[in-house]
């Protein structure tokens, strides 16, 4: 508070008193303050406030307030939205995740899965291809083989594309676009493993 201040609230208090024992009544000072004209700039404003708070400050307002003392819970996630954070904070607190984190923690455990299924289940068709010989009298179990391979190839397929639509509702639910989850394509986890959709490579 600047020094011409405080001569002036040394000057109200002596007016006060003096009008006081001639038994006049006295405005308090929230009385004045109620009646000076509001601000019309910026500073105005700034002086106006800096004035109030000091002023509560002296009046012990903000001398009981909840966690007086101690230092300030700062966990606000800036990556949530304001509307979301409380909903965040009560999850936080009971150990819980959002809907979202759970279903994508799912799905990539889901996609781990398969590959891991999927890498064992390839390379067991790999070595049993590679024992079947090339002579004329084998031909029979190489044709079958490559019946069954045209399924084994059908029901992968159907199993990326039940992978795939979790993956698109999952992305649909995520808050940040860098966390999208990219399709599983089959053709690329064949590649992935050493194999492709024909048997005899």
């Amino acid at each position: 508070m600047t020094e011409k201040r405080l001569q002036a609230k040394e000057n109200v208090r002596n007016y006060q008193e003096v009008k006081a024992k001639d038994g006049a009544e006295v405005p308090t000072e929230d009385d004045t303050l109620a009646r000076e004209p509001l601000p019309r700039t910026e500073q105005g404003w700034d002086d106006l406030i800096s004035h109030r708070i000091e002023e509560a400050i002296r009046n012990g307002a903000f001398d009981n307030l909840r966690g007086k003392g101690k230092p300030l819970q700062l966990n606000i996630n800036p990556f949530v939205p304001d509307d979301q954070q409380m909903a965040n904070s009560l999850l936080q607190n009971n150990n819980l995740a959002p809907q979202w984190i759970t279903d994508r923690t799912a799905i990539l455990a889901a996609i781990e899965t398969f590959r891991a299924k999927f890498q064992e289940r390839a390379h067991g068709w790999q070595a049993a291809w590679r024992t079947v010989g090339q002579t004329a009298a084998e031909e029979r179990i190489r044709q079958e083989m490559r019946e069954e391979w045209s399924k084994q190839l059908a029901t992968w397929q159907q199993e990326v594309s039940e992978l795939n639509k979790r993956i698109n509702n999952v992305n649909l639910q995520q808050p940040i676009a860098r966390l999208e989850i990219f399709k599983v394509i089959l053709d690329e986890e064949l590649t992935r493993v050493g194999m492709s959709r024909s048997l005899s490579n």
